[in-house]
């Protein structure tokens, strides 16, 4: 191909070719060619989805038959044995085409959000993210993936790329995943906000020690909730999230010696949690580094219960209001499945509302907050992750799922796509976090899982 080649911009899916970037942008827009092509492609990829979806849950009654079948057995029948591992993989290989089926929506869905959004800035959410930065001597590469699922909206969000400079000038990083209910309000303004205000609440230290940096993060936390309640009691929004915060920074004597060595402060409100994976000896090895914060959890229950919330199971633990509220016009019985969160206006202040019974604030924004030196050698990787995954899949395997992959970026993306072929219909987030000395990533060029 020569240098004078026009180049061509084409619509693939209306098969049509435009002069300029300028009328390709305006035909995916305006036409209404387009947009009929759009239903259409998504309408046959949600006719196959569903027609899997079946497949997958008929070939899973055939399995749980052939399990009876075989337990009343004192020997295993051959048959039986050829006919369960057939169906196994069946399954997986239905399995397999349904996750291909979300991505290929995943995609479209995100390409139409672009479009719409073009000229007026980018998109309240993204597929995917990677980044990559030093922190101390380590090399940190953090990668992203984020599916709307098989819900209406999605209200999941991450960050990557946070850095905030402590007051001697160190340096440090980290990354978050959101999981927001009940509307995007509220997720929306704590990408921006709750940064911002770990930067302020920490450049008001003396200087950077765990301590300072706990109660930092901590007055953040608290800081950002009680501005967007402001927020929200001029709108009335419900609207609330949970969040899930990694930070990393070097270990002053770490330095001193001129090795690699940092610590990790994880800090969790609501039920998306942090998994970070070990090697042990010839095995890889699961360590939660956060506690889901459910209303059934004793400690989380008497608090509430002690504000005069109510903790009941329908279906899964929720807190409730005492007795219905008047909010917006309207009255309501409210619950939420999480103990804590950002936002949430009528379980933060109940009695505002009409549930004279409660002394105090039913759902809190306090972070439990867990640190912990980074052995480069025997740590391998992080995995952050919200409860659309953790809803399908154990710690352990969910490290195997990301052990699999050689980057951060694929191990992210490899897990919300297991997570979802396994049947989970919530928003799927995961950010995949690994780290290498510099010496060794100089060579490898970004940081390895395996």
């Amino acid at each position: 191909m020569t240098d004078n080649v026009a180049p061509r911009y084409i619509c693939f899916l209306c098969k049509r070719k435009f002069a300029s970037a300028a009328l390709l942008t305006k035909h995916k827009q305006l036409s209404e060619l387009h947009r009929r092509n759009l239903t259409k492609q998504e309408e046959e990829n949600q006719q196959r989805k569903e027609e899997l979806r079946q497949a997958v849950a008929a070939v899973k009654r055939q399995l749980q038959e052939i399990e009876v079948s075989l337990s009343k057995l004192e020997v295993a029948d051959e048959g039986l044995l050829g006919q369960r591992t057939s169906l196994e993989m069946k399954c997986r290989q239905a399995m397999t085409e349904y996750g291909q089926v979300q991505e290929r929506l995943e995609v479209s869905r995100h390409q139409q959000l672009c479009e719409r959004q073009s000229g007026e800035g980018s998109p309240p959410w993204s597929l995917n993210g990677a980044h990559e930065t030093t922190v101390g001597r380590l090399l940190m590469s953090a990668g992203a993936a984020s599916w709307q699922g098989n819900k209406e909206v999605q209200e999941d969000r991450f960050l990557t790329d946070v850095e905030l400079q402590a007051p001697g000038g160190q340096r440090i990083v980290g990354v978050i995943v959101f999981d927001g209910h009940s509307g995007s309000l509220c997720v929306d303004i704590m990408m921006d906000w709750l940064p911002r205000n770990l930067q302020k609440c920490l450049a008001a230290k003396p200087n950077l020690t765990e301590e300072h940096l706990k109660n930092a993060v901590t007055e953040a936390c608290v800081l950002t909730d009680d501005e967007f309640l402001t927020k929200a009691r001029e709108k009335e929004a419900l609207d609330g999230t949970t969040m899930i915060l990694c930070l990393l920074w070097p270990e002053d004597v770490g330095r001193a010696q001129g090795k690699s060595r940092c610590r990790l402060l994880v800090a969790n409100l609501g039920d998306s949690r942090a998994v970070i994976c070990r090697q042990q000896g010839q095995h890889l090895g699961s360590f939660r580094l956060s506690e889901d914060h459910k209303p059934g959890r004793p400690d989380e229950q008497q608090r509430i219960e002690g504000n005069g919330g109510v903790v009941d199971m329908q279906g899964v633990w929720r807190v409730f209001t005492p007795g219905p509220a008047t909010f917006g016009g309207r009255s309501l019985l409210w619950g939420l499945a999480v103990s804590r969160a950002f936002g949430d206006l009528l379980m933060k202040e109940p009695q505002r509302y009409g549930c004279t019974n409660c002394s105090g604030a039913l759902v809190s924004a306090m972070p439990e907050i867990t640190t912990c030196g980074l052995n480069v050698s025997e740590d391998r990787f992080l995995v952050l992750a919200c409860d659309g995954i953790w809803d399908v899949l154990s710690d352990e395997e969910a490290i195997s799922v990301c052990s699999e992959h050689k980057t951060a970026d694929l191990a992210a993306h490899a897990l919300v796509r297991r997570a979802f072929e396994l049947g989970s219909d919530d928003n799927l987030t995961a950010v995949v976090v690994a780290w290498s000395a510099e010496e060794k990533a100089d060579a490898e060029k970004k940081p390895r899982l395996d």
